[in-house]
């Protein structure tokens, strides 16, 4: 039994990370595929984007995969991409995603275990219930990320970006 758990591992060690040179990569949308082309090796018909970090480095070491989920390489730093082909990538991302960003907590009211959130996001008003924050809320380095009890998630991206209304009525409950 030993073996075979020192088999699994072995086998993890011999995967090599594939980076792909951001300056021999064309990204294009043919239809509703995201495809890529690697200079002088290959073109690739249908790729998914992914962020290898997302909740510490969401705009860095994006896996590219194709439908069967192998992924096909890392871009580092998508900034290094020509012009298109960060937009696309980032258009794709951006829908993969979506994480509404709260910009103002108009109330908290908490019912029996439950918190109601009446927020303002960047995507409108939204009002969502959580279970006590401890459960749900996940400190980052600048802000934090909000899981709803429909497995929905929000950003406050920085906790300085906050009115004094909304931190004093957040610090109620973190």
């Amino acid at each position: 039994m030993a073996d075979n758990k020192m088999d699994a591992f072995s086998d993890a060690n011999e995967y090599q990370l594939n980076f792909l040179e951001a300056e021999k990569l064309h990204i294009f949308r043919a239809g509703d595929a995201l495809r890529m082309t690697i200079r002088d090796d290959r073109t690739c018909l249908r790729v998914i984007p992914m962020v290898a970090f997302p909740f510490t480095m969401r705009n860095r070491y994006i896996s590219l995969r194709d439908l069967d989920g192998n992924e096909l390489g890392i871009i580092r730093d998508p900034k290094q991409l020509d012009r298109q082909s960060r937009a696309l990538l980032s258009d794709e991302l951006h829908k993969r995603y979506f994480l509404p960003r709260i910009l103002k907590i108009n109330s908290l009211q908490e019912k029996m275990s439950i918190i109601e959130w009446d927020t303002e996001t960047d995507r409108g008003p939204k009002v969502f219930i959580t279970r006590q924050l401890h459960t749900c809320l996940k400190e980052t380095k600048t802000g934090y990320l909000i899981t709803d009890i429909e497995n929905n998630r929000f950003e406050i991206h920085q906790r300085n970006e906050l009115d004094s209304r909304s931190l004093a009525l957040l610090s109620r409950y973190i």
